[in-house]
């Protein structure tokens, strides 16, 4: 019997001429994965229980006269067509038909064995180039994308018609492969939200200058599907409650937008931000890290919810069934549109009906499954996107297994080991299990790590592993134990330099800076960056200038966190100069002391910053030395190589899936 806490996200909801079992909807995205890889990541999504699912682009979409590209798969490289057939001839209809409609009817078949009901979403994203398509993209005024910053073609007023029938062929595809619906995509900096905002709209002609006219896009996008589908065939609309950049569409517009075409809509959903968020300088990105609470965008969808009669999804950081649960009591939506939450636990639906809500792995905000140039990965869930890798026999033998270290690689490990059934003992030489997590949860940026480090904690437990706190386990103590197999994830340390006048002011690493009580800290920080070209000087700047010290941020690379995944880099990046962080790339730290000197990696030229507090060094790190030792030995997180979370847990899921 479903749980009563979440009668309501657990009741069922009519979608058009669909009864949906519960009120969760994966939303469409694609986390860039081969065909086969996605089928399974999917598959094992729908059958954890979601019954109403997003099914990504996988259609035509015209970037200028002469060019079609299929967005197959979104990735450079597999459909490399420089001069396709024209999608509006017979040849290019058969030609999409080819390489289209297996695919699709492949992702309808996965949903559909599992009782679940798949709308696949059409959309062009105009100005926005993701990635290089060797093309001019296009877009309703010729303005640039603020990210891609490539100058787009202005679409004429013929080409605008030409667009709006290649999306009525792109949602006829969509019907012949049998998925259940179409979803259009209004929302994210898209070819349609370039329309409808007057911030990318400044045509003259039907098609800009009113709401009424920047909407005509829109209307007549629907038209055409309604008349290329015919009159049964559901449509659906995914759109923005609001646009954050200056002069942007407002919620109270976007409800007149909705209310425009809501007549021909079985559902909406509310969403936010843009794809790689930034815009005029207002950063509201669509998949919204730690940095956004959880619910952000729930007074827009109420506002739109209150406007219209369709059913209303909300999407921005669901990842809770009680916060689901509030919202829906409380009559903000009807649908919970959500991916994070499902690629960090397919079991998501289950558990929240069987009354163990209490062990959902819940998301993080830390955004490592988005990132434009790779696939998706998720450092709570190594098995996402990897089912069938991670997915490996029992092991023939029952092994004793010795684990060396208990930060995340080594709790990964004992875990997925322990829960093959093999007899574990991880040995922590502190007395908390954590390593490096139990610090960086200090940090309001990283809180939510908790979440996982508590996961796993406890099913290290319930798994049976015996855990040694205060046992430092050296060369010397590995035979004592008589391990078949040896796991060593000691970690890492930070690297300080050792150099003159390192010691004639505070030195501490990004790490124990978060140990450290602020008060004792000076006003001037200088953070150093070194070659760390991911989130931890970013952070670590956030960190003290949050907390009102005067920071300055150098970093050797040529834009500090220039690998973090985009909206938290720009959002971060955002913050450090709202607060003043003189922040310098390209810059080493070339001499220690009260007035540090600084050089610069290309030209040379040593400059100062005047004298300083503290000095914090976030570079790079050096793994514990651990002698390799005769027999199955593994080194896994940081022990083998200094990176980040997502590496760490996917070490321990692969190692303790293979011993």
């Amino acid at each position: 019997m479903p749980d009563a806490a979440y009668s309501r996200l657990l009741s069922p909801v009519t979608v058009g001429s669909f009864t949906i079992p519960n009120r969760i909807m994966l939303t469409t995205h694609n986390p860039k994965l081969s065909e086969e890889r996605y089928l399974k990541y999917l598959e094992t999504r729908v059958a954890g229980g979601v019954g109403l699912v997003g099914i990504p682009v996988l259609h035509e979409a015209i970037s200028t006269l002469a060019f079609v590209d299929t967005g197959h798969l979104d990735h450079v490289g597999v459909h490399d067509i420089d001069n396709g057939p024209d999608a509006e001839t017979e040849e290019g209809d058969a030609y999409y038909d080819e390489r289209l409609l297996p695919s699709l009817r492949a992702r309808a078949e996965v949903v559909h064995r599992h009782g679940g009901v798949a709308f696949g979403q059409v959309a062009n994203r105009g100005a926005i180039r993701l990635p290089e398509t060797f093309q001019a993209m296009v877009s309703p005024s010729g303005l640039p994308d603020p990210q891609v910053r490539a100058q787009p073609h202005e679409l004429s007023t013929s080409e605008v018609k030409r667009v709006v029938r290649l999306f009525a062929r792109a949602a006829s595809r969509v019907q012949r492969a049998g998925l259940d619906g179409v979803e259009i995509h209004a929302t994210h900096g898209y070819l349609i939200e370039q329309f409808l905002s007057r911030t990318t709209n400044r045509r003259t002609d039907e098609y800009g200058g009113s709401l009424e006219n920047r909407t005509r896009f829109l209307v007549e996008t629907i038209a055409a599907i309604r008349e290329a589908c015919g009159p049964d065939f559901p449509i659906a609309m995914r759109i923005s409650g609001h646009q954050a950049e200056t002069d942007g569409l407002t919620t109270e517009e976007i409800c007149r937008i909705v209310k425009a075409v809501e007549k021909d809509l079985v559902y909406v959903n509310i969403t936010a931000g843009t794809i790689m968020a930034l815009h005029d300088g207002v950063v509201l990105p669509y998949v919204a890290s730690t940095l956004f609470e959880p619910g952000f965008n729930a007074e827009a969808a109420a506002a739109v919810k209150a406007a219209v009669s369709i059913p209303v999804g909300l999407t921005g950081r669901m990842n809770s069934p009680q916060l689901m649960e509030r919202l829906l009591e409380e009559g903000v939506c009807d649908l919970i549109g959500t991916t994070r939450a499902l690629l960090a636990d397919p079991d998501f639906i289950r558990k929240t009906a069987g009354g163990r809500a209490d062990r959902i792995h819940q998301c993080i905000g830390i955004n490592e499954c988005h990132y434009p140039d790779r696939a998706s990965s998720c450092p709570v869930n190594p098995w996402a996107g990897r089912e069938d890798e991670l997915d490996l026999p029992d092991p023939v033998r029952r092994k004793k297994v010795l684990v060396i270290g208990g930060g995340p690689a080594g709790l990964m490990t004992a875990r997925t080991a322990a829960q093959r059934g093999h007899d574990v003992v991880l040995a922590e030489r502190s007395d908390r299990l954590g390593g490096k997590i139990a610090t960086l949860v200090s940090d309001p940026f990283r809180k939510e790590m908790a979440n996982l480090l508590g996961d796993l904690v406890r099913e290290v437990h319930e798994a049976g592993v015996e855990v040694q706190l205060g046992r430092e386990v050296g060369p010397g103590d590995i035979a004592a134990y008589g391990a078949d197999a040896l796991v060593v994830a000691t970690g890492s340390v930070p690297d300080i330099p050792d150099m003159a006048g390192i010691d004639d002011v505070p030195v501490y690493s990004g790490l124990s800076l978060l140990e450290e009580d602020l008060d004792r800290i000076g006003d001037r920080v200088l953070v150093v960056g070194g070659l760390n070209d991911h989130v931890a000087p970013l952070a670590a700047a956030d960190y003290l200038a949050q907390a009102g010290r005067s920071v300055t941020l150098i970093s050797e690379c040529l834009l500090p966190g220039q690998s973090a995944e985009p909206s938290i880099l720009h959002l971060l990046t955002k913050r450090l100069h709202e607060k003043q962080v003189d922040i310098r790339p390209v810059t080493r730290f070339h001499k220690a002391g009260v007035e540090p000197e600084l050089r610069d990696v290309f030209s040379g030229r040593i400059s100062s910053i005047g004298q300083v507090d503290a000095v914090v060094f976030v570079t790079t790190s050096t793994p514990v030395p651990f002698p390799e030792t005769a027999g199955e030995f593994y080194r896994v997180g940081d022990a083998l190589a200094p990176r980040r979370l997502v590496h760490a847990t996917l070490d321990g899921a692969r190692t303790g899936s293979r011993i």
